[in-house]
């Protein structure tokens, strides 16, 4: 969050040919953000939203590439909700007062999650993109080398009406022989997943082109937890095995028996987990598969009933107060038992 007494800065800082401007600034104010939702066609916008914010790396002839938050969001769904989960329709009812209200119930991905890779400068003159096989280098990172201009940028951050976090930032690092920059989209819903999405940039001294490599990675927590549990098992058999040696090095009479029991059922344990994990995976997708199969079928319905009042020219009346609540109860259970389901 901004902290009191926040200036803005811009920075510039040139490497050979190439010009890096880091550029920092004051959130967006609500109108400017309301504006900006509509241009997008978005019912809302982050929260804490840095629209004049923005990581440059510019050659002397014009040409390069940027980051910056309204380039990120063009490439949010606003179409539909990617994330189906109960506390979706809570996170949407809570901006209801805004002047969006009556588009707030219009599906959107409300976690923001963008595959955003940065905006081409000067794309249509001198700089195009085409595939490679070459990869960074990540061993010449790893090489001890002077930093001499380092910094990060927020782009947007939202805490997902207390349920998690979604946000977007980007950092870069000058060295004497190259530059390195990463942006990563990180998404956090509680109980229910998370999400990673990587851009990195690489130029290296002397070279006529930058690598641009983009990359996703996406796990449940059920399964972040599954794959714990794993790793403090195998710890724990290594860690067994290590004071079995230890022992019987000093003493020469280890109590070999003990060990050699507790180990057999250690491998036992792992069996039956890694049966367990995957039993469970094959439960979740089929009544993952089931709701959506509910979901599709009173779409359908729906759809029908449409359809048969049009053709027919029959007014049929507004639902009742205890069918509207009926229907939402329903609509709300159906959410509930996906996000049970996910996590």
């Amino acid at each position: 969050m901004m902290l009191h007494g926040f200036k803005s800065s811009n920075q510039d800082f040139t490497f050979g040919s190439w010009k890096v401007t880091a550029a920092k600034n004051h959130i967006m104010k609500s109108k400017d953000i309301e504006r900006l939702a509509d241009e997008l066609n978005m019912p809302s916008l982050p929260e804490m939203l840095y629209g004049d914010n923005v990581l440059r790396i510019q050659h002397t002839d014009h040409y390069g590439i940027e980051f910056n938050a309204i380039d990120a969001l063009k490439k949010v769904n606003n179409m539909e909700d990617t994330v189906k989960v109960a506390c979706a329709q809570e996170w949407q009812e809570s901006r209801a007062e805004s002047e969006h209200a009556q588009e707030v119930l219009r599906p959107f991905d409300w976690t923001f999650t963008t595959d955003y890779r940065g905006t081409l400068l000067g794309e249509e003159l001198q700089i195009k993109v085409t595939n490679t096989e070459e990869r960074i280098d990540i061993e010449k990172l790893k090489a001890r080398e002077h930093i001499m201009f380092f910094e990060e940028v927020l782009l947007f951050e939202d805490e997902l009406h207390d349920h998690g976090v979604s946000m977007i930032s980007v950092k870069i690092r000058v060295m004497p022989s190259s530059f390195f920059l990463l942006q990563r989209f990180f998404l956090r819903v509680d109980g229910v997943l998370i999400r990673i999405n990587d851009t990195r940039v690489y130029y290296e001294d002397g070279k006529d082109y930058m690598l641009r490599e983009f990359s996703t990675r996406e796990n449940t927590i059920t399964e972040l937890k599954f794959l714990k549990s794993e790793a403090d098992l195998e710890y724990i058999e290594r860690r067994l095995k290590l004071d079995f040696i230890n022992g019987a090095s000093e003493s020469g009479s280890f109590a070999k028996e003990n060990v050699t029991g507790i180990l057999e059922n250690l491998k036992s344990i792992k069996a039956k987990h890694s049966l367990l994990r995957c039993q469970v995976s094959q439960i979740t997708d089929a009544q993952k598969g089931s709701m959506e199969l509910i979901r599709n079928r009173l779409g359908t319905a729906m759809e029908l009933i449409k359809h048969c009042q049009q053709t027919s020219h029959l007014e049929v009346e507004s639902l009742a107060e205890s069918e509207q609540g009926s229907a939402m109860f329903l609509d709300s259970t159906i959410s509930s038992i996906t996000a049970e389901l996910k996590s």
